[in-house]
């Protein structure tokens, strides 16, 4: 069997004319006496499922950070407690010196730990990577603090406060002051962010408070350590105010400076950012919440109590605070969430 050359395929091996089961070279003119099987075609191979990428320390890390610190806390008292037992007239110099190690991991624990749970959560869509966030951490809480501190140390002034006996209006006007120069910082660092929307002022306002109550749980934990130096009571004055610190910082500045920053970036339109009444609303909304906290632990500080019923009315107070603060954070991001599935930019809060 021959084709015409001008109509001819090149050579190869093609279909045997004569037998559906074999192939047959064809040599550009005629077809040869070579013949092969057609080859069996091969099962298919299943496709794995990927799996995803793991993220440093997994989806616990944020405890893994609480228990490490946890560990230093321990390692260090029980070294003190062994040194102390062994050295020769321990008692003779005084009050135990603290360690300094305490400041940090007293004042920035939790607030990493939740740092990293936030970084943890970053979705791609968002346009925020985990570096850029501890970023905005670092520097929106140390310019916020570097602007609020004099501020608010000015108000005391000018109010009659003086440093060992302030006076309440700073503490009351701080939601006012704070809550308004964080916001701004968030603002600014977000600037040139891709994507800004109500969830993503969650997270950069989440940030910036976490940044801010580290400083400020650092200077307070500097006046206990400096008095646990002098005073045989001090320790326990230092882990008090550590464990207060590490209850109220973390947990109030962030909800704070995040419900605050997802009104202004929920607010957004085509990328810039707009004052809203809405905006305006949330911020005295956060600024009134955050001088009532202020306020009342000034009061029950000053109150003619006996010391014991001071310290469990603060205590009582701070806890029911950061658990109604806590649960409007929660309700405010499941609405977002709830929103950004539907495919709406999110609510204005």
């Amino acid at each position: 069997m021959t084709i015409a050359p001008s109509t001819a395929p090149p050579p190869g091996w093609y279909g045997d004319p004569y037998d559906a089961g074999t192939l047959r070279w064809w040599s550009g003119a005629e077809w040869t006496a070579y013949t092969h099987p057609v080859p069996s075609p091969q099962p298919s191979q299943p496709v794995a499922k990927p799996k995803p990428p793991r993220k440093w320390m997994g989806r616990f890390g944020g405890w893994i950070l609480v228990g490490s610190s946890l560990f230093i806390w321990l390692w260090l008292f029980g070294f003190s407690l062994l040194i102390q037992a062994i050295a020769p007239h321990a008692d003779d110099d005084g009050p135990a010196v603290l360690s300094p190690y305490l400041l940090v991991t007293g004042a920035a624990t939790v607030a990493a730990a939740i740092l990293y749970t936030m970084a943890y959560r970053l979705k791609p869509a968002d346009g925020l990577t985990a570096s850029r966030l501890v970023i905005i951490a670092g520097v929106g809480g140390l310019a916020a603090t570097l602007v609020a501190a004099p501020v608010n140390t000015l108000i005391n002034v000018l109010s009659g406060g003086t440093a060992s006996h302030p006076s309440g209006l700073p503490l009351v006007l701080a939601g006012v002051v704070e809550e308004l120069v964080k916001v701004t910082a968030a603002v600014l660092l977000a600037l040139r962010l891709p994507v800004k929307n109500a969830r993503i002022g969650l997270f950069v306002g989440g940030a910036v408070g976490l940044g801010f109550s580290v400083i400020e749980n650092l200077s307070y934990l500097q006046e206990a350590f400096a008095r646990g130096q002098d005073d045989p009571l001090g320790f326990g004055l230092f882990v008090g105010t550590a464990i207060g610190r590490e209850l109220t910082g973390p947990f109030l500045h962030p909800v704070f400076t995040a419900l605050l920053a997802a009104a202004v970036f929920g607010a957004t339109r085509n990328g810039r950012f707009r004052l809203t009444f809405r905006v305006v609303a949330a911020y005295l909304g956060v600024a009134a919440a955050h001088g009532i906290f202020n306020g009342a632990a000034w009061l029950a500080q000053n109150a003619p109590w006996p010391a014991a019923a001071r310290g469990g009315a603060i205590l009582l107070f701070d806890l029911v605070f950061v658990v109604a603060s806590g649960l409007t954070w929660l309700l405010i991001a499941r609405r977002i969430r709830r929103d950004s599935e539907r495919g709406r930019p999110g609510p204005d809060v």
